[in-house]
């Protein structure tokens, strides 16, 4: 059984599996003590936990990749670099900014991949999409998170799209308070710090 107490300290919003995905780091790019993608077992760990992989899924990955690391971690990188070109289009769409030509590029290249593996299925009266994936695919937990990122580009949610106001932290979230005034990623976390922080200045002002 796939241990994924890891990646429930993270602490994941749930609000988009992109989201959840690139706020495996906190800063972008990732520094050393604040990546949590440090192995592909870590990789797995977190897609089984975000309901990417079933259990069975995992572990069959984790055995393959057991029997060939050097592409597990090949595939570790490449998770990373879609991470990060993800991190890229997502941070500058919530600035309200044009995103660059070449992770436009990118993202679209890594998109055309995941694509190759979606299928639209029918029952009796429904239509619902569905991931045709080959099972020893190292990569296979990246196209659904790749999915999730460019249907919410495409979405309404999309104006809401916003980065955690932390100097130190690059989260990305949904602001879906009542007047779109959320500026942390969680309150409990950022917010408190950044408080406590204001409170200090002010103190030292006053004194």
């Amino acid at each position: 059984m796939i241990d994924t107490r890891g990646a429930a300290a993270l602490e994941p919003l749930h609000e988009r599996l992109c989201l959840d995905f690139v706020n495996t780091s906190g800063e972008h790019p990732a520094k050393p003590d604040d990546e949590f993608l440090t192995s592909y077992a870590n990789l797995v760990e977190w897609s089984v936990y975000s309901n990417v992989l079933n259990p069975d899924e995992g572990e069959h990955l984790l055995a393959l990749a057991n029997q060939h690391p050097v592409e597990a971690e090949a595939a570790l990188q490449y998770a990373v670099a879609v991470r990060e070109t993800i991190y890229r289009v997502l941070s500058a769409a919530s600035e309200g900014q044009q995103v660059e030509v070449s992770d436009m590029q990118a993202f679209n290249h890594i998109l055309s991949k995941a694509m190759h593996f979606l299928r639209l299925d029918s029952s009796l009266d429904e239509f619902s999409w569905a991931w045709a994936m080959d099972a020893d695919d190292l990569e296979k937990m990246l196209w659904p998170v790749m999915w999730s990122a460019s249907a919410l580009l495409t979405s309404h949610d999309r104006p809401y799209l916003r980065e955690c106001a932390a100097d130190d932290c690059d989260w990305l979230f949904l602001d879906t308070s009542k007047n779109h005034s959320r500026r942390w990623c969680q309150m409990k976390n950022c917010g408190n710090r950044a408080k406590a922080r204001a409170h200090y200045q002010r103190s030292r002002g006053s004194g």
